[in-house]
C-alpha cells in the first residue's frame, strides 16, 4: 500500500497526507482531526514513522472513520497498533473486508465532533463528515489533476443523478475547508466552490 512520508497541517488541528498508489494509478489522500477527545483518523493510509510521530504529538489516537466501502486502507493496522475503534456506515461494512466496531447513521454526531451525512448514489456506504469549519468527503467529490475539482466519475457511481442530489445536502452546513480521499484539500471558500459545481 502507498505510504506518505510527511504530513501537512491544513488548519490548526487538521492534518493531511497523501501518496500515489501505482496499483490504482491515483493519489490516495486522507486526514486526521485533533478533537477534544483525541486524534481521529479519516480514511487513513500508512505514514512513515517520523511523520506518524509528528502527528501523534498532537494528541492520543481516538478512532478511525471510514467514508466508503472502498476505504479499508490502513484502518486494520491503525486499529491494532493503537487499540482504537473503526467507525463506518452499515452499507460500507460489507465492502470493507474488516469488522466495523461502530456503525454510523445519517445525522448522527460521532465522537462529539462530526456530523454524519450519507451520500447515496456514490459507492456503498458513502458518507461525508462535517466538523467545525471543514467538510470531509470520501469518493463522492474529487480534486485531482487534470480534472480538478469535480464529482465522482459516473462509472464509479451506483447512481450519478442520485449522488448529485445527495451532494446538495452538504450545502446546509457552513464550511471553509474541504478534504478528499483523492486529492489536495480546498482550504478556502470551499462551500462557495461546491455550490458553483452543483449549480
Amino acid at each position: 500500500m502507498a505510504r506518505a512520508d510527511e504530513i501537512h497541517e491544513v488548519r490548526p488541528s487538521l492534518y493531511f497526507w497523501q501518496a500515489y498508489a501505482p496499483e490504482v494509478k491515483v493519489d490516495l489522500s486522507c486526514c486526521a482531526r485533533r478533537t477534544a477527545l483525541g486524534v481521529v483518523f479519516i480514511d487513513p493510509i500508512p505514514l512513515a514513522k517520523p511523520a506518524l510521530v509528528e502527528l501523534l504529538a498532537a494528541g492520543p489516537p481516538l478512532a478511525i472513520i471510514l467514508t466508503s466501502g472502498n476505504h479499508a486502507r490502513a484502518a486494520a493496522d491503525y486499529r491494532q497498533r493503537f487499540s482504537i475503534p473503526i467507525h463506518a456506515h452499515a452499507d460500507a461494512a460489507a465492502e470493507l473486508g474488516l469488522t466495523v466496531d461502530h456503525l454510523l447513521a445519517d445525522g448522527e454526531t460521532v465522537l462529539e465532533e462530526f456530523t454524519v451525512i450519507t451520500l447515496p448514489g456514490a459507492a456503498p456506504g458513502e458518507i461525508a463528515l462535517h466538523s467545525k469549519d471543514a467538510l470531509h468527503v470520501g469518493d463522492a467529490l474529487i480534486h485531482l489533476p487534470p480534472l480538478g475539482f469535480g464529482l465522482l466519475p459516473e462509472k464509479y457511481c451506483t447512481d450519478a443523478n442520485e449522488l448529485r442530489r445527495s451532494l446538495g445536502k452538504l450545502l446546509r452546513f457552513p464550511f471553509e475547508v474541504l478534504t478528499f480521499a483523492h486529492g489536495l484539500p480546498i482550504v478556502a471558500h470551499a462551500r462557495q466552490r461546491l455550490s458553483q459545481l452543483l449549480a
